[in-house]
């Protein structure tokens, strides 16, 4: 940890979420394969994301977080979280562990952890004031006056920068009222309810 702590510019990438958008942004063409029938769609995605980023924060540091599977500590609180999201393709599948031989080879520590996120990790790591890549708009709450959030967007190229500034104007919000945000509206891809009869707009 000391040496993280020592690094000018820390990059932290939620793999899970750069894989998931890489994957969905490119099944619906034509499917990458090898020669014999592997897909690849999605690393090539996760690929070029990847190296955008690295092209676009020149980071001194980079590290990948991964979720470790089920169950984690949510589970435990509250058994039907995510309990409504459909099985993953197995195209999908299959190109985890190409992806992490990817890092692999680039020299780029990854971390996961039994029992956790990789939100969780991307979240303990958050005082080292990184730049945190991922889809997940619930790591919006990490944002300071040292730490920007990236946010993929549509396809596999575009990537908007979220300050406090640029939160303020998106949404009217401070970046610890995301926490009641999601408490009230809810959130349905984890499954979690929030209070009755409020959406988002009634949320914010």
């Amino acid at each position: 940890m000391q040496g993280v702590r020592s690094m000018e510019k820390l990059l932290l990438l939620d793999g899970n979420s750069m894989l998931f958008r890489a994957y969905y942004a490119t099944v619906y063409g034509r499917m990458m394969k090898t020669s014999n029938g592997i897909p690849t769609n999605a690393i090539f995605g996760f690929v070029t994301m990847f190296q955008k980023a690295l092209a676009q924060i020149e980071p001194d540091g980079v590290m990948v977080a991964w979720d470790a599977g089920k169950p984690t500590f949510r589970h435990e609180m509250y058994p039907d979280y995510k309990g409504t999201r459909k099985e993953l393709d197995q195209e999908l599948i299959v190109q985890f562990p190409i992806a992490r031989e990817f890092l692999d080879a680039c020299g780029i520590r990854r971390y996961e952890c039994e029992g956790i996120e990789a939100d969780d990790i991307i979240g303990s790591f958050a005082k080292a004031h990184p730049q945190i890549l991922t889809s997940d708009r619930d790591l919006l709450q990490l944002i300071d006056d040292t730490t920007d959030v990236l946010l993929m967007k549509k396809g596999i190229s575009e990537m908007q920068r979220m300050d406090a500034a640029a939160l303020e104007e998106a949404y009217g919000l401070r970046p610890a009222q995301i926490i009641d945000l999601k408490a009230l509206m809810g959130d349905t891809a984890d499954n979690i309810p929030g209070v009755r009869g409020i959406g988002e707009k009634t949320a914010l």
